[in-house]
């Protein structure tokens, strides 16, 4: 199944090229012209609910600073030790299980899903 996914910044872009390959409709907050780098978490929260789009990020800001129902979905990947291919591989493993539409929240995602 393929996601429609926003890459936070600190998400590498070679990761953003290996989910397109695997078939999502990947963006990546550096080249989208309303968001940027150094984008706030905010309205890249809201572009994901505006664009329905999962949001994939390293860090956690979402769940600490931003309520979930001002986000569609966030999948933040929190091991530092993946290595570019095995965190493209966790995201698109959980987009072999579950529909994007089945999402919400926030959900840690990790090696256990290789």
């Amino acid at each position: 199944m393929a996601y429609r996914l926003i890459l936070d910044e600190n998400v590498e872009h070679e990761v953003f090229h290996r989910l397109e390959n695997y078939g999502h409709d990947v963006e990546h907050v550096d080249f989208v012209p309303e968001l940027g780098k150094g984008t706030s978490d905010r309205p890249i929260a809201e572009y994901s609910l505006d664009t329905d789009r999962v949001i994939v990020t390293y860090d956690d800001d979402f769940v600490l600073k931003i309520d979930e129902d001002d986000y569609r979905a966030v999948r933040s990947v929190g091991d530092e030790t993946l290595s570019i291919k095995q965190v493209a591989d966790v995201v698109h493993a959980v987009t072999t299980t579950y529909p994007q539409e089945e999402l919400d929240g926030l959900e840690y995602v990790g090696e256990d899903w290789l």
